[in-house]
Parts: C-alpha cells; sequence; structure tokens
C-alpha cells in the first residue's frame, strides 16, 4: 500500500486499532470499530471504518 502523509509528505505510519460509540436510529450506542493510520513523522492521523475495510476480507469458507 502506497502512502504519503497528506500533510508532511512523510512515507512511514503506524496503525492502531480504537472502538468509538456509535448512536443507532433506536438511539442504542454500539461500539465501533477503526483503524488510525498514524503518520510516524508529525501524527497527522486518518480514520477508517473497520466495518467497510473488512467487509472485502472476509475469509471464504473452507471445505473439508
Amino acid at each position: 500500500m502506497n502512502f504519503r502523509c497528506l500533510k508532511c509528505e512523510g512515507e512511514d505510519y503506524i496503525v492502531k486499532t480504537t472502538f468509538m460509540a456509535e448512536k443507532t436510529p433506536g438511539l442504542r450506542l454500539e461500539l465501533g470499530t477503526y483503524y488510525l493510520k498514524i503518520c510516524s513523522n508529525c501524527g497527522y492521523t486518518e480514520m477508517y471504518s473497520a466495518k467497510i475495510l473488512d467487509k472485502d476480507e472476509e475469509p471464504e469458507p473452507q471445505h473439508h
């Protein structure tokens, strides 16, 4: 994956996982999972929804 920081154009980053409360239409709170991509040079952070990113990476069923 090519990465260039939007702020400082650095190329190194770390990824952390975090959980945030999300309000649903029924006023319930659920925990959503998010990935934080953090520039190792300046700390600029991008946040991505794990629900959206991970849906393309679901494991295929294994047949025995």
